[in-house]
């Protein structure tokens, strides 16, 4: 069953201008009724994006392991405690699917091992990322692993509100040397992870692709 855009109180999203060159502000949803929602103004930086009642803007948001984009018109805008921009709800949306796909190029602190044999203990070794997506990671090693190596994870994702840790297994699909580093690259599907591991690695990677957009 296709999921469907769901849209929340408090949801990050990205805003622009539509039918103009793809300039991201960072904005949140902050009211949902049937007939409209409201938005916080869009900032980029310290600047903010100043809309007119008529004006047509771009949206794009992560749910789930979905990204969404639609487009929306401003209808009004409204003070509660900050100011925000109504909009007419989206009457249609694309979506692209996120979980095997988006890729963030990102420097993690990893720490790996070998799945042992049982009742034996798995002996870590401590590595750095060199990408991340929902659906796996490719590492820096020491040395190759057999494909099909069953390799235990404890991963750390750097968040506004501190460091998350987060221990996982995966699959190695290949490993190969690199020559520049003097190390192997292995690349890990995730496998047994569950959906909301899975989700929150996605949020993740948007919140990290929404720095890079606003830094841009």
């Amino acid at each position: 069953m296709v999921e469907e855009m769901v849209l929340k109180i408090n949801q990050n999203i990205l805003a622009a201008r539509a039918g103009v060159e793809d300039i991201w502000y960072s904005s949140s949803i902050q009211d949902v009724a049937d007939n409209e929602f409201c938005i916080s103004v869009p900032t980029r930086g310290a600047s903010p994006m100043v809309l007119k009642k008529g004006d047509l803007i771009k949206i794009t948001l992560i749910a789930g392991v979905s990204r969404y984009e639609f487009e929306a018109k401003v209808t009004g805008l409204r003070h509660d405690n900050i100011p925000l921009y109504v909009l007419d709800p989206p009457k249609d949306y694309n979506r692209i699917q996120l979980r095997e796909f988006v890729r963030l190029p990102i420097v993690l602190e990893i720490n790996y091992a070998e799945e042992p044999s049982e009742g034996k203990e798995p002996v870590f070794s401590k590595g750095n990322s060199l990408d991340l997506s929902g659906g796996g990671i490719r590492l820096l090693s020491h040395k190759p692993f057999l494909e099909n190596t069953i390799l235990l994870l404890k991963i750390t994702l750097p968040l506004k509100t501190g460091r998350e840790f987060f221990e996982v297994r995966g699959r190695v699909a290949r490993s190969w040397p690199d020559e520049d580093l003097g190390l192997f690259q292995v690349a890990v599907q995730f496998i047994e992870i569950s959906r909301t591991l899975q989700d929150r690695i996605v949020r993740f990677i948007f919140m990290k692709m929404s720095e890079q957009r606003r830094l841009s």
